[in-house]
């Protein structure tokens, strides 16, 4: 049984008779995360629109994939500097009050490496995540992304 006949798969809808061009087009505009950020989905929207509704639809998630991935790097980092910042002060009222002024406080060097560490899970999760996507598109299947993936389904498909 080929893949692309399995319409209900439980990774996704598969696409029928798609072009590998359309395929691969769709593999990269998920794959940009590593080849040149949201500007590689941005261009292959604009120039497949009106084409391929397959790579139409590939391309957006992408596009607002980035966006999202940036947004959870960005609330995670802000949410730690500010843990950072407020118990810097408190630290630092604290250390002024004993007389200590010895070294970086234990806590700060933890929340640093919460920091990094975050960061890091964050960053390979959602690369993890896109090649999954790439994986799926490539094989021709309409994987979408948890909430936006129905939004921009029915705006590239219709109501089908």
């Amino acid at each position: 049984m080929d893949s692309n006949s399995d319409l209900n798969s439980k990774s996704g809808i598969a696409e029928r008779n798609l072009t590998s061009d359309e395929k691969l087009l769709a593999m990269l505009a998920h794959l940009s995360i590593f080849l040149g950020g949201i500007i590689l989905p941005i261009i292959l929207w604009a120039t497949q629109k009106d084409k391929s509704k397959f790579v139409t639809f590939n391309s957006l998630q992408a596009i607002v994939y980035h966006f999202i991935f940036a947004f959870a790097i960005l609330i995670f980092v802000f949410a730690i500097m500010f843990v950072l910042i407020i118990s810097g002060i408190g630290l630092g009222a604290f250390g002024h009050s004993h007389g200590s002024h010895e070294g970086t406080p234990v806590f700060v060097i933890i929340m640093l490496v919460i920091l990094y560490g975050g960061i890091f899970f964050l960053a390979m999760a959602g690369v993890g995540y896109a090649i999954y996507l790439a994986v799926k598109s490539h094989r021709g299947n309409l994987v979408k992304i948890p909430v936006i993936g129905k939004i921009i389904y029915r705006h590239v498909y219709g109501d089908q």
